[in-house]
């Protein structure tokens, strides 16, 4: 008998072990529990976005969703009160105290702004180029993340006296989404820099040249603005790369050095005379340099012309080279 009984009980236990796993599994208490955290992409908010484990009805909607950008937070009491309404069988357990609800958004900011109103005042401008500062720096638009960042620029004015512009300007896809705004331009210029940085004593080739653009009011009367004029000149001391270059920056290579010996002519109407001289002075062609005829130790200035060349200045030394 008490055997019996004993085997009875532990049918008993099995029973009661089989009925709680049954319930564990089935209830929707165990399925369902609140996110700590949750984004949404649209203007709801639905029970799939505060429940995890909500296998049906998890489209149901709930709430408005916040503003784009902002958060709302539903605390225990709001948690309970789903759960009860739609009968989710969750329980708090000190673990979960509220789920934040993030609306999802994306970002028009200050630059992509400024690149249309740049595009728009090129246009106006007839093509020439524009640098703008809007007196707001905190001017944006929040969007829908996937929403087109395009921005659309309408009724803008320009006093070019001035350097002054105001404009309304609104993201394409919500063009009811208006603001004003206004703003200083400038005129862009271009000027030649160096790729690479260059010593003195290196001749700049046009490979060695490129163009970036600036304020048309930060470019100086001294700096080159013409490629042209830096093409086969040398750094005086040495130019650093991608800085604008000025007048006195460069310099013609030398070619003639103090020391070495030169060709030296006199040419007049009727005559053309030659001789060798050794320079006195470094030259770079056009340079005016004091060379010593080599034979009569007589010194005399010359036109650099060229590698090794001179041309004797002043007709009146004609005697020094002819007697030689």
């Amino acid at each position: 008998m008490k055997k019996h009984e004993t085997g009875k009980m532990q049918n008993l236990k099995r029973l009661m072990i089989v009925a709680v796993l049954v319930t564990f599994v089935a209830s929707p208490a165990f399925a369902a529990m609140p996110r700590t955290e949750s984004t949404v992409l649209n203007d709801r908010i639905t029970l799939g976005d505060v429940f995890d484990g909500v296998t049906e009805n998890a489209d149901y909607y709930l709430a408005p969703a916040p503003a784009l950008g902002k958060t709302v937070t539903l605390n225990v009491n709001d948690l309970i009160r789903i759960s009860e309404a739609l009968n989710l069988g969750w329980i708090p357990d000190g673990n979960h105290r509220q789920v934040v609800i993030r609306r999802s958004s994306g970002e028009i900011d200050l630059y992509d702004i400024q690149a249309a109103l740049q595009d728009r005042l090129t246009e106006e401008m007839r093509g020439r180029k524009f640098d703008i500062e809007l007196f707001d720096r905190s001017l944006s638009f929040l969007v829908p993340k996937t929403a087109d960042k395009t921005v659309t620029v309408n009724r803008l004015t320009t006093d070019a006296v001035k350097g002054l512009f105001k404009a309304v300007v609104s993201p394409l896809a919500f063009p009811d989404m208006k603001k004003e705004v206004s703003g200083r331009f400038y005129t862009i210029g271009r000027v030649p820099v160096l790729k690479e940085s260059l010593r003195s004593g290196d001749v700049i080739s046009a490979n060695d040249v490129e163009y970036i653009d600036m304020r048309a009011s930060a470019i100086t009367s001294s700096m080159i603005t013409d490629a042209s004029k830096l093409i086969g000149q040398t750094p005086r001391r040495g130019i650093s790369a991608m800085k604008p270059i000025t007048t006195g920056d460069v310099k013609l290579p030398v070619v003639v050095k103090k020391g070495a010996v030169v060709t030296m002519t006199l040419r007049s109407e009727t005559i053309s005379l030659t001789t060798q001289g050794r320079a006195m002075d470094n030259g770079s062609k056009g340079d005016v340099i004091r060379v010593m005829n080599t034979g009569s130790k007589q010194v005399v200035e010359a036109v650099v012309v060229g590698p090794q060349a001179v041309i004797v200045r002043s007709p009146s030394t004609v005697t020094v080279i002819s007697s030689l």
